[in-house]
């Protein structure tokens, strides 16, 4: 094995730029978000340029009112554990942080602005609450209790909108609006089986949402003192396209509604429902700039950039290394039936370091609220640089596939969807894609992957399990109250299976060698029952080995970080290929 050519093709790979679009700001610049420079950094784009904003790193950036004059960032200060603090910068005077007075540090989930307001919402071991800072030098002030976990998502004239899902009904995701100064928080009903997506708040005040239901995604329009109703645009190229989700909603300089709605893991561009030319893969945000479009955009083969719509020319992108351009091979989309004779999307990267059937890595997206779509992804890529074709199951639970899709998880974790997993990794072998299974996962991934260890012993060579959950009644005596409501949820409330859906119970199956690696300071997945696991597994004589990374939490914010989760299970991984080569 080639340690040192593995080791600097994967701090290669990590260390490429990735940028996205987050708005525009005073004077018609672009704000960018960048990996670059080491970390998570914000850019103005001006003129060709980028001007870096911030003095120290950020975990991530509010989306500004157009034409602000404030940028408004928010930062871990607790060594990963995400307690963060809110700051604002003024895009005329780089580097001047100025932090949000008399605001405590707490997990954020969500920050919403206007020049003259700060909205948040923010988790702590008591619970979740709407907060908003009205200037000058007083402090934030409790809005309403949010019961559950809320996401704020959008400030315009006084109305904050965001997203919430509470235990009470598990897996559903509601629109909240709230009016500041008047404390009056209001949960909408929609008006048909769905869960809420994404939200903007129109110029004239209405709130526009993306509702996934079991037949679809569709747009409604929203009062905060009144009822919802369909949203109807001058053109109907979205609804002829028939979205299973959307990514993004927004208004041009116009009052034109952004809309980038996508189905089967891609998506498309629409300027009040008429369609634009855009490249194959993965759209973010989208804002009208120098007489067109800008827009972010990735696919598996590209990394997160922003480009010029129509068309889709670079403004802000990273160089990719010609040797990591050359190992990513086609990519795939497939419908692969499961146990029960339910359909799993599911998206395959192929190697042309490996041969055809070759060793291959199922890799177990985390939330398990997301998606493997056709967008960049630094995992798969370092899959693929060594040697293993990918295969990116979304498993029952998965968004971007229908309300009906997303909801058959809650209650049921390490059920249904371990069984998605499994017939996508037997689907790899018997279409021709792998010759040796092996399995990867981070976060609810990881979780994931103990569980097929565990569960489903014989079926994998080896495994990576980054911080994965080994104990759902420890997690929850550890979590805030954002994680507490989130295991509620999962399980519906059935805490009677936390122990039967932990793979710490099944320990005594683990045969195939694991790879664990978890952040040290992770405060979603803590530390303390992975190390209860390895210790379990020392006693019993099971082969694995162990990685913490020191000083991280659970998001990765640097390349640093990228480093320490991806190099461990590089080498690990590549151990194991060539063990199973010699073997023949």
């Amino acid at each position: 094995m080639d340690v040192a050519r593995i080791v600097g093709e994967i701090i290669g790979l990590v260390s490429i730029e990735q940028y996205g679009l987050v708005g525009v700001v005073s004077g018609e610049r672009l704000l960018v978000s960048g990996l670059r420079e080491g970390a998570t950094n914000v850019y103005l784009y001006d003129r060709g340029r980028l001007v870096r904003l911030n003095r120290e790193p950020v975990s991530g950036v509010a989306r500004p009112p157009r034409g602000s004059g404030r940028i408004v960032v928010f930062r871990d200060v607790a060594r990963g554990r995400e307690q963060h603090l809110i700051y604002t910068i003024d895009p005329d005077e780089p580097g001047v942080e100025r932090p949000l007075p008399g605001m405590e540090p707490a997990r954020l989930l969500g920050v919403a602005y206007d020049d003259e307001v700060v909205v948040y919402a923010a988790a702590t071991m008591e619970g979740v609450a709407l907060y908003a800072h009205r200037g000058g030098g007083g402090t934030p002030e409790k809005v309403a209790d949010l019961p559950g976990i809320g996401f704020v998502a959008d400030y315009r004239d006084g109305l904050a909108a965001g997203i919430i899902a509470r235990p009470d009904e598990p897996g559903r995701f509601r629109l909240f609006t709230a009016r500041i100064g008047e404390g009056s928080l209001r949960i909408h009903e929609p008006p048909e089986e769905g869960s809420v997506t994404q939200l903007a708040i129109a110029p004239d005040g209405g709130v526009v949402y993306a509702l996934e239901t079991p037949r679809g995604a569709r747009l409604y329009r929203a009062e905060h003192g009144g009822a919802s109703g369909r949203l109807e645009l001058p053109s109907p190229g979205l609804e002829e396209y028939g979205p299973y989700s959307f990514n993004y909603l927004g208004y041009t300089s116009r009052g034109e509604l952004v809309a980038v709605a996508r189905r089967e893991g891609r998506s498309r561009v629409f300027i009040d429902g008429r369609p634009v030319e855009a490249p194959e893969g993965i759209h973010g945000a989208v804002t009208d700039w120098g007489g067109g479009l800008a827009a972010t955009y990735t696919s598996l083969r590209v990394p997160p950039r922003v480009v010029r719509l129509p068309g889709g020319e670079p403004l802000v992108a990273g160089e990719v290394p010609g040797y990591v351009a050359d190992a990513l091979g086609g990519v795939g989309f497939h419908w692969v039936e499961s146990f029960d004779g339910s359909r799993v999307p599911t998206f395959t990267l192929e190697s042309r370091r490996a041969p055809r059937p070759g060793p291959a890595v199922v890799l177990v997206h985390g939330g398990p609220f997301a998606e493997d779509a056709d967008m960049w992804n630094v995992f798969a890529a370092s899959l693929a640089l060594l040697g293993f074709h990918v295969v990116m199951p979304n498993y029952r639970g998965s968004t971007g596939y229908g309300e009906e899709w997303r909801l058959r998880i809650v209650g049921d974790p390490c059920g249904g969807e371990l069984e998605d997993i499994t017939s996508a990794a037997l689907w790899a072998r018997s279409s021709g894609l792998a010759s040796q299974l092996y399995i990867m996962g981070y976060s609810y991934g990881g979780y994931m992957t103990l569980c097929s260890l565990t569960r489903k012993p014989g079926l994998y060579r080896a495994g990576v399990a980054g911080a994965a959950v080994a104990d759902w009644g420890m997690m929850y005596e550890l979590s805030d109250a954002a994680f507490r409501s989130f295991i509620d949820i999962m399980f519906a409330g059935r805490r009677e299976l936390w122990r039967e859906r932990s793979p710490i119970t099944y320990i005594d199956n683990l045969r195939e060698p694991l790879c664990i690696i978890h952040p040290q300071n992770d405060s979603r997945t803590p530390l303390k029952p992975i190390l209860r696991f390895m210790e379990l597994a020392s006693e019993k004589g099971k082969t694995f080995e162990a990685h913490i990374a020191p000083d991280m939490g659970h998001a990765v914010n640097t390349i640093d970080d990228a480093i320490k989760l991806i190099l461990p299970a590089a080498l690990f991984l590549a151990r194991q290929k060539e063990a199973q080569t010699t073997q023949g």
